[in-house]
């Protein structure tokens, strides 16, 4: 008989996803937000362009304007990718490790991705009323993922002690009203979720105990 010790694994895994994920979502959006300012500047650089000069200016402008939708759109598919490809299911299985984060997680799931959908055809049928409505509704389910995502960063300090995740949680809250800071607070997550991962990399499991049965003594002569 083998007596196993409890595995890790899943918590490991989780912790894993989600850090992948936040690595996708930082990524996206730096290439988000660079070119957006590329843009701008391409827009400014084809309205600078006197008449006079014919269009010899505009086209490479116009040509750093379609760069920067490019990267715009791919770094928006990045961020797509790894909050609702690896993070939020990452979230899930941490949920399914430890039952204390069952709020978070739901939160997260319900905010971010039905929210996300109804935003989504809320401004396809914008023409009509019901589409502002969802609109409204949609941006409310992800505030309340947001709000998620602050009760997940006080739960993974409180279990896993790592101050960065109580800062990342305060940043969280303050990033309602400076949205810079909660670009910030995802970089300390995805920081704090690698001190965790390399603290339960280094524990080694105890082997498992195997069970002999005892030898049979020969009778007392």
């Amino acid at each position: 008989m083998v007596v196993a010790p409890v595995s890790s694994a899943d918590l490991v895994d989780s912790f894993r996803k989600m850090r992948e994920g936040l690595l996708y979502g930082i990524i996206g959006s730096i290439l988000v937000g660079t070119s957006i300012f590329i843009i701008f500047l391409g827009i400014l650089a084809a309205f600078s362009v006197s008449p006079g000069a014919g269009g010899g200016g505009a086209g490479p402008a116009l040509a750093v304007f379609a760069s920067g939708v490019v990267v715009v759109l791919i770094g928006a598919l990045l961020w797509l990718y790894g909050f609702y490809g690896k993070f939020i299911p990452g979230v899930e299985q941490l949920r399914k490790a430890r039952p204390e984060y069952s709020t978070a997680a739901s939160l997260i799931r319900i905010g971010f991705i039905w929210g996300l959908v109804l935003v989504i055809i809320g401004v396809i049928l914008t023409l009509i009323l019901i589409g502002i409505l969802l609109v409204v509704i949609g941006y409310i389910l992800l505030i309340l993922g947001y709000v998620g995502m602050i009760i997940l960063c006080f739960n993974l300090n409180s279990n896993e002690g790592n101050s960065l995740y109580l800062v990342a949680g305060i940043l969280f809250i303050i990033g309602i009203i400076i949205p810079l800071l909660s670009f910030i607070a995802y970089i300390l997550l995805y920081v704090a979720l690698g001190d965790t991962l390399r603290r339960y990399s280094s524990m080694q499991p105890a082997p498992p105990v195997s069970l002999q049965p005892s030898p049979t003594l020969p009778p007392p002569i």
